[in-house]
Order: structure tokens, then C-alpha cells, then sequence
């Protein structure tokens, strides 16, 4: 989360600074709450928003570095995809590594794909 968040914030900010003025004082000014006008703006810019938490998301599932600091690619315990593929690499499998390496980007595909789908839904 520490090393997502501030790529998140950025790109949330950027999307939400993105919607028109107007729109918030039009919500206002027929009668919405702040609450109110705060989900219109964010209704507006949910494209832009739901991109970001994509990108986020891609960042999070792709990281190496952080993941064997903190986690330390114990076996059974700790290693995720990502320190697995690089061990595997080192190893000199890169079989293994391959076939590890086209799982996570299925996946990274699947969840972006699920989350298109339900975006142009609502």
C-alpha cells in the first residue's frame, strides 16, 4: 500500500481535477448536499478514477523489490507470483518462470477485463 498509494492519489487527484467546474455548482445549486455533489463529481470522473485503481492495481501485482524486502520469498509463507518468477529465473527455469509469468499477466488481464465490463454497465 505504501508504494501504491501516492501513484493512486496522483492519478485520482488528476481525474477529479478534470471535471468541469460547473458541474459541482449546477449539483449545488439544484439543491444537493455536499455529499451529494461530492458523488456527481466522482460520477463524472469514474472512467479516469477506475483507470487509476486499475494502474494501481497493475503496479501492486507486478512489484519484486518490495515484495522480498518485506516478505522475504518464504516458501509456503511469503512468496507471491512475482518472487517466484524471479528465483525461478535465477535458478535457470525458465520454464517455470514463463508459465509463472503468463498466469500473472492472465490474471492482471481477467481482473482488468471484469472490471471493464462492470464499468460500462453502470
Amino acid at each position: 500500500m505504501i508504494l501504491i498509494l501516492p501513484i493512486l492519489t496522483g492519478m485520482i487527484i488528476s481525474a477529479l481535477n478534470g471535471v468541469d467546474k460547473s458541474i459541482k455548482d449546477t449539483a449545488l445549486s439544484m439543491g444537493a448536499s455536499g455529499s451529494q455533489a461530492i458523488r456527481t463529481i466522482i460520477s463524472e470522473a469514474r472512467f479516469a478514477v477506475v483507470g487509476a485503481l486499475i494502474l494501481g492495481f497493475g503496479r501492486a501485482i507486478s512489484e519484486v523489490g518490495a515484495a522480498m524486502m518485506l516478505g522475504g520469498n518464504i516458501r509456503g509463507y511469503t512468496r507471491v507470483l512475482t518472487t517466484a518468477i524471479s528465483l525461478e529465473t535465477q535458478r535457470g527455469d525458465l520454464v517455470l518462470s514463463l508459465a509463472l509469468g503468463i498466469i500473472l499477466i492472465s490474471i492482471a488481464m481477467v481482473v482488468s477485463v471484469i472490471v471493464n465490463v462492470l464499468l460500462q454497465r453502470y
